[in-house]
């Protein structure tokens, strides 16, 4: 199987997903509601609304080792770093534009590029963090516990904090934190796809 066809049939697999559709709809209905809700105090939802984004990287990975259905992707495509490969670039394809409807549901609009940008990338990072993990809940609580309570107890504290995974989620106008996060991306990739590559299914 080709690199193309690989993306194509990890693509629609995502899509055969209902988890996908609940996540991803559910994500832009509570942007949008969170929009209405902080509507007068200026503060974006994205930052919470990163959350729906989280969920869907984790259940992209997962979601094959819950049913057993690693065994028959690996048999249809034996080499696993390019089938890990084609299942990252299945996700962009899915989160970017989600990530985009996302943010226009919810502002702020000064910020699309950006604001998609790092949701799309948080989407990746969380999929390479259950691609090492294999299980959902523990994948899921990690990433939560670090976005929503040791990421900005960090942020206030410690200087190395803009460096972090989360450091483009406080300032949405600034692609340089997106820069960061891709950094991370770049890296956690690297290492998923050595730990699926060495690793028995």
């Amino acid at each position: 199987m080709t690199g193309g066809r690989a993306i194509r049939a990890e693509t629609r697999k995502l899509l055969s997903l209902p988890a996908t559709y609940f996540t991803l709809l559910g994500t832009l209905g509570v942007s949008a509601i969170l929009s209405t809700a902080f509507s007068r105090q200026d503060v974006s939802p994205v930052g919470h609304t990163q959350a729906g984004f989280i969920v869907l990287g984790v259940i992209a990975v997962t979601s094959e080792y819950s049913g057993g259905q690693i065994h028959r992707t690996l048999t249809a495509m034996p080499r696993r770093i390019t089938q890990h490969l084609a299942k990252i670039a299945a996700l962009l394809i899915v989160a970017a534009p989600a990530a985009v409807l996302t943010v226009l549901a919810g502002g702020p609009r000064s910020a699309v590029v950006g604001a998609s940008a790092y949701l799309t990338l948080t989407t990746i990072l969380s999929a390479t963090v259950a691609t090492v993990l294999r299980w959902s809940v523990p994948a899921v609580a990690g990433l939560l516990g670090y976005y929503f309570i040791a990421g900005p107890l960090l942020r206030d504290r410690a200087p190395f904090a803009a460096y972090l995974p989360d450091a483009a989620s406080h300032d949405l106008r600034s692609l340089g934190g997106s820069a960061v996060v891709l950094g991370w991306v770049l890296v956690a990739v690297g290492i998923s796809a050595a730990t699926f590559h060495r690793r028995d299914a």
